[in-house]
Formats: structure tokens, C-alpha cells, sequence
């Protein structure tokens, strides 16, 4: 299960202090991220054993269709938000 403060340490650890990060987790361990930097914003969820899927700057019309990246790990997904966003 991944903590609201892992999330958060592992955001800082890729980011630094150039990103804020609003992390919600669930009592089935699921973790809902909010990542803005600058002027765009990226959603990241998932569950350590299911994987993740991440989104930068979806379209106003996307809505909640899902996220069409995924990873295997929050690192992984952090990192790759991290990419996309220089």
C-alpha cells in the first residue's frame, strides 16, 4: 500500500520543490494525484499491485476517460509525468 506521505516524498524526490502534489488515498489503497507545475497539470492513479495511469493536461472534453499511459510503478509513472512536463 502506498502512503499519502510516499506519494508525496517520492513527487518531491523527482520534482523537487517546482511542483505541488495534492494526493488522496483510499481504504483499498488506491492513490489519486493531482500534480500541477507551472501552468499544467497531471493526474496520476492507481494501486501498487494493478499499476498506474497518468494523464498531462488532459482536454476539457476527456472528462474521466481514463489515462491512456500507464506504468508499472509510482516511480515510473512520476518519472514519466516528470518527462512530459519539460
Amino acid at each position: 500500500m502506498t502512503t499519502e506521505q510516499e506519494a508525496i516524498d517520492a513527487i518531491h524526490h523527482a520534482f523537487g520543490n517546482s511542483a505541488h502534489a495534492e494526493v488522496n488515498t483510499f481504504p483499498a489503497g488506491n492513490v489519486s494525484i493531482t500534480l500541477t507545475k507551472g501552468e499544467h497539470a497531471a493526474t496520476i492513479d492507481g494501486h501498487p499491485e494493478s499499476g498506474w495511469g497518468w494523464t498531462v493536461d488532459p482536454a476539457d472534453d476527456e472528462g474521466f476517460s481514463g489515462h491512456a499511459n500507464t506504468a508499472t510503478t509510482l516511480e515510473e509513472a512520476i518519472a514519466d509525468v516528470r518527462a512530459a512536463l519539460i
